[in-house]
């Protein structure tokens, strides 16, 4: 597994992060992270970052400054990849950070979650949760879907246990985050947007745009349970700490 640099933001309004009213007055950076898998002799990246508009940033938006410095593209050259060689490419929810560079990958299989597929084709939920389908217009054109495989619920996507998806509706109808089995280095779980930051988990908050309430805190208590049942390492991928434990490109975990 490689750690992608995917972008980075500054949340100018760390209250955002907490329907119960938190952090009022606070601020936070937080980092946009993908995920390069290679499994047997395929290519899966998980997560596609944010749009390339960014590389012109820094970009003020509300309270949120979002910045690109580099894209997938340009980071697998290092590997001497192309994106012509990710077989899939995977997305833990349908928002601009996570999915801004799916398009660039239209020869991937794209992995996605049926409730979040839902949620895209309805134009109020979509709206109202900042769900984009204009992201995935190489893959998904109205009901009409190129290269897609859908997942219901938690998947072991390729039947020998080393990538499971963990369904986590909450944040998105969809939401889903990953299980990863790694031969030398153990357990890891890429958590997704189930959390933002370390004391958000600990303090089981959730934001104020979030889908459903009820159901990001029962996502995140499953999650908890599956990590403490696999012994996995958790990374919250917009933890800045968290991805800094990770090798930096071109070195990866195995």
């Amino acid at each position: 597994m490689y750690r992608l640099d995917c972008g980075q933001m500054r949340l100018g309004d760390k209250s955002v992060m907490s329907d119960e009213g938190l952090y009022k007055g606070e601020y936070y950076d937080i980092v946009m992270s993908c995920y390069l898998i290679k499994h047997g002799k395929d290519w899966i990246l998980w997560d596609a970052g944010l749009p390339k508009k960014y590389l012109k940033g820094p970009l003020t938006e509300g309270t949120f400054t979002t910045k690109l410095d580099r894209t997938i593209v340009d980071q697998l050259r290092e590997l001497k990849l192309s994106s012509k060689d990710i077989k899939y490419v995977a997305v833990s929810h349908a928002h601009f950070d996570h999915s801004g560079q799916v398009n660039d990958f239209p020869n991937a299989t794209l992995i996605i979650q049926r409730a979040e597929l839902e949620a895209m084709a309805d134009t109020k939920i979509a709206s109202a949760h900042y769900i984009q389908a204009d992201l995935f217009s190489s893959h998904i054109s109205g009901k009409n879907l190129k290269r897609v495989r859908v997942v219901d619920g938690d998947v072991d996507l390729f039947g020998d246990g080393t990538m499971k998806t963990i369904q986590t509706p909450g944040h998105t109808p969809g939401s889903m985050a990953l299980l990863l089995n790694l031969k030398n280095s153990g357990s890891y779980v890429l958590s997704g947007d189930q959390w933002h930051f370390t004391e958000n988990h600990e303090r089981k908050q959730v934001p104020t745009w979030n889908y459903s309430h009820k159901e990001t805190i029962s996502s995140g208590d499953r999650l908890d349970d599956i990590i403490k049942q696999t012994n996995a390492k958790l990374v919250i991928q917009h933890e800045p700490a968290d991805n800094e434990k990770l090798p930096k490109l071109p070195a990866y975990l195995d």
